[in-house]
């Protein structure tokens, strides 16, 4: 249904898209002629042809009374019929007595607004009222539809723009739209020039277009059955006036205009003359300067007679063409004014005619009106009757070929079925191949789940003793420097503080020892935390095995899947052939049975004629006796064996009954298979959404650890600039030990300066061995710091290398999982797809065969009726 309401929406945009373009093509055809379009235009049959489709479109079939049908010319009578000023044209369409038909009569009312410029602003008020739309229109029909309505009505204002010469009489608009255009008089002829009728709402405005029609006709064609009612309410005495009353006022009007370009011609000859003077002045001007006085004096007089005498001459011209221009306007205006007032007395007489004329014209009509239709019902009634017949014919038909179509789709539902069961074992193989590889996926799956988890552990016992690490030289360089100052002070101080200064030293030692043990076991850790390491690049590397195996499984599955699908293909084409052929098989027995019964019917008719005729004849003659005899053996013999091929059929109904409870046991057993495969199918849909779960839960860890491992790399680099300033550090160290080593030997100097001077520098000396052993001793501290802190550099080293490469097996690692999870993905899809596809067979398998039972039982019990008249026969 769906399919078929957008193909009928695709048509309907089409035909309102040819409509805009026949209005276009109209528009260009009215502006290029400038004469008004007539019934040549082959764009106004195109125009009239979508129109009447669309006013026709899913319309309610309505018939009147009596049968005879209605079109959307009742339409618009019952949506215009009570709207004043909007009625005009129904009016005039109905007092059109060649019209008998609604379709003929909505075609030339369809012409009539064309005319009248009014086919866009009557198509609006029919569709505003919404309550006879939708009582004449189904809910496919675009008058129904807004925004169809709204362009096409768009569309139909273009068309005010254009006018129309089209005539609602003399022409056969029962039968079709007129081809072509009525023509009496050429083009030249400027009396009969097309005027564009009013639009008042009177009936002197139908009159006046009816009037311009007369126009274009001979006067020897103007008769009762060519112009219809109106002309019988207008003499054509008083037509013939108006038409010259017209043609002198059009002579007039030229002749007016004729005199007023003479007017306009006079004063442009005038404008010239003054001209002519204005350039005699100025010469005599010049002469007059040159010439002498008295030359001037003479030339001057005779120059002003001159101009005084053409002065003159030219105001008597004037006087005179003015007078005439203006006696002969005042005769044509005279004229004018006459021929005025004659032609409003002769409209006056015309209205008053029609007005008493039309009172009796439309109630003839009106009583020719209920004749017709009452003819018309009769007739329709007629026509119905016949239709009933052969609808029942064609029911009976229709019944015969359904029969025959259930016992094919019965075929077809056992083939089906048999497709059916082995489409579901090859789902059921593939199921359980399916569960055994998510089983072995979720196994891999826990395994990395282990993995991980060992892994964060190892992770957070490094970044513990980091830190501890951290802390611990923070300490030793907060002591160093502490130390340091000490020392310097003790050694700049005095001899006393040297016992303080050996203790902490003592001190110092003690906590290198213990940072060397805690180096140490870390070393260790990083050992261990390597062979894991490894261990799980071995696993990854086995997990990325199952998994190419995995794929080349599936990828083998696929192309069987496809084999079989072409191998079902063939066979479903091979079971097809087989069930046409039983088709022809059947309707064959079906005809010899329907012959057969036909035979039987015969048989017992000329059996009881026969025994009519013995009885009347009561004939007793041997030879007769013979006859009779032997053609009631013969018919006997027919009957036995027209029984005997009866008793076949019951059993062929038998078997098919047979047959159906079989396909019944089939369906119930294939619902209680699907309905095993749904939960089936549900129990994988379940697993495979918590392996989604598991692998967000695996990349979320991933993540966790892809983030410490950066954390611990930037530790590591702020391990490895602490380096740098230790190192530093023990340079600085060394230069002091150098110096310690330059004040040794100034102390040996001192020595044996104190030979000279025992008694000056006795506390020297006492001071100076206690200095020597003091440096010594910062010399072999600062050493063994300087070693310690290039072990410790060359350690943090070898630990950003692990790190760097245990960040670049867990990508790897990651990459696989990502891998997997699509795989895990798509194989999910694949399985709803087939989930999805084998219910939709399913239930499209139960509703053809709940169809086909319910054409079976119909089948069955017709022919049960069909036997129970043929006994009671």
């Amino acid at each position: 249904m769906a399919s078929s309401s957008s193909v009928g929406d695709n048509q309907l945009q089409r035909i309102i898209r040819d409509l805009h373009d026949a209005v276009l093509e109209l528009s260009k055809e009215h502006n290029d002629c400038g004469e008004p379009v007539t019934d040549d235009s082959a764009n106004l049959h195109k125009f009239f042809y979508k129109l009447e489709y669309l006013l026709q479109f899913d319309q309610k079939e309505k018939t009147t009374f009596l049968g005879q049908r209605k079109d959307y010319w009742d339409y618009f009578c019952d949506c215009l019929i009570k709207i004043k000023g909007a009625n005009d044209g129904i009016r005039f369409v109905k007092s059109i007595p060649e019209l008998k038909t609604s379709l003929g009569k909505g075609r030339a009312f369809i012409r009539y607004s064309l005319v009248h410029q009014r086919l866009a602003d009557t198509l609006q008020q029919c569709l505003i009222n919404q309550k006879v739309t939708s009582d004449w229109y189904y809910a496919r029909s675009p008058f129904l539809k807004s925004h169809l309505t709204a362009d096409i009505i768009n569309h139909l204002y273009e068309l005010n723009q254009i006018q129309f010469d089209v005539a609602a009489r003399g022409y056969d608009l029962d039968a079709d739209w007129p081809s072509f255009a009525r023509r009496t008089l050429g083009n030249a002829s400027s009396a009969f020039l097309w005027r564009p009728p009013s639009r008042c709402s009177s009936i002197n405005s139908l009159v006046s277009s009816y009037s311009q029609v007369q126009e274009y006709l001979p006067i020897q064609d103007l008769n009762p059955s060519l112009l219809g009612g109106l002309d019988e309410l207008v003499e054509p005495s008083s037509c013939s006036i108006a038409d010259n009353l017209r043609i002198e006022l059009d002579q007039s009007e030229l002749r007016q205009q004729e005199l007023l370009v003479r007017v306009q011609e006079l004063g442009k000859q005038a404008d010239e003359l003054k001209g002519v003077v204005k350039d005699l002045k100025g010469q005599l001007l010049a002469t007059q300067k040159t010439a002498g006085p008295s030359v001037s004096t003479e030339a001057q007089s005779n120059q002003n007679t001159d101009n005084q005498d053409g002065a003159n001459h030219l105001q008597i011209c004037r006087e005179a063409i003015n007078g005439d221009l203006q006696n002969r306007l005042t005769v044509s205006e005279n004229k004018n004014m006459e021929l005025l007032s004659k032609l409003e007395e002769s409209l006056k007489e015309k209205g008053q005619q029609t007005a008493s004329y039309c009172d009796s014209a439309w109630k003839i009509q009106e009583l020719l009106d209920k004749v017709k239709t009452a003819e018309e019902e009769r007739l329709e009634a007629k026509r119905e009757a016949e239709d009933r017949a052969r609808h029942s014919e064609r029911l009976s038909q229709d019944l015969k070929l359904r029969e025959e179509e259930m016992r094919i789709s019965e075929e077809k539902l056992a083939e089906v079925r048999t497709g059916a069961h082995c489409e579901r074992e090859d789902a059921l193989t593939r199921l359980e191949e399916l569960q055994s590889a998510v089983g072995r996926i979720q196994g891999a799956l826990s395994l990395k789940e282990k993995e991980t988890g060992n892994l964060r552990a190892q992770l957070q016992d490094l970044q513990a003793s980091l830190e501890c690490r951290e802390r611990k030289a923070d300490d030793l360089r907060r002591r160093l420097n502490k130390e340091r100052e000490e020392v310097e002070q003790r050694c700049s101080m005095s001899y006393s503080q040297n016992e303080d200064l050996e203790t902490k030293l003592r001190d110092v030692r003690k906590t290198l020892k213990n940072r060397e043990k805690e180096l140490a076991a870390t070393s260790e850790r990083t050992k261990h935390l390597e062979e894991q390491l490894e261990k799980l690049n071995v696993e990854k590397e086995t997990l990325s095995s199952r998994l190419a195996n995995n794929e080349t499984v599936s990828s083998e599955k696929l192309q069987e899947y496809k084999t079989q699908c072409h191998n079902l293909m063939e066979i479903n084409n091979k079971v097809l052939q087989t069930v046409k052929k039983s088709e022809g098989s059947i309707t064959e027995l079906t005809e010899s049975r329907v012959a057969l019964l036909d035979q039987l019917a015969c048989l017992r008719a000329s059996e009881k004629h026969l025994k009519s005729r013995v009885e009347a004849a009561n004939l007793c003659v041997e030879d007769r006796e013979k006859k009779l005899l032997d053609e009631n053996l013969h018919w006997e013999e027919i009957a036995q064996k027209v029984l005997v091929q009866k008793d076949t059929s019951d059993a062929q109904i038998k078997n098919l009954e047979h047959e159906k409870q079989e396909r019944l046991e089939l369906q119930s057993s294939l619902k209680k298979q699907l309905a095993t495969t749904q939960q089936e199918l549900d129990s994988l849909t379940a697993k495979a959404s918590k392996l989604e779960k598991n692998l967000n839960v695996s990349q979320r860890s991933q993540a966790e650890l892809l983030e410490k491992v950066k954390d611990a790399e930037a530790k590591l680099r702020e391990q490895t600039v602490e380096c740098g300033r230790q190192q530093a550090r023990a340079e600085e160290l060394e230069n002091r030990s150098v110096e310690l080593h330059h004040e040794k030997g100034a102390a040996e100097s001192n020595e044996k300066m104190l030979h000279e001077r025992p008694q000056k520098s006795s506390m020297e000396t006492k001071d100076s061995p206690y200095r020597l052993i003091m440096a010594e001793a910062q010399l072999e501290l600062n050493l063994r710091e300087v070693q310690r802190l290039q072990d410790e550099v060359v350690e943090l080293r070898a630990q950003h290398l692990a790190g760097a490469d245990e960040r670049m097996k867990v990508q790897a690692l990651q990459e696989v999982t990502e891998s997997s999870r699509e795989d895990l993905r798509i194989l999910a899809e694949q399985l709803k797809a087939q989930v999805e596809e084998l219910n939709r067979r399913h239930v499209d398998e139960i509703l053809r065969s709940r169809e086909r039972e319910e054409a079976l039982v119909r089948e069955r019990d017709g022919e049960a009726r069909a036997r129970a008249g043929w006994l009671r026969r």
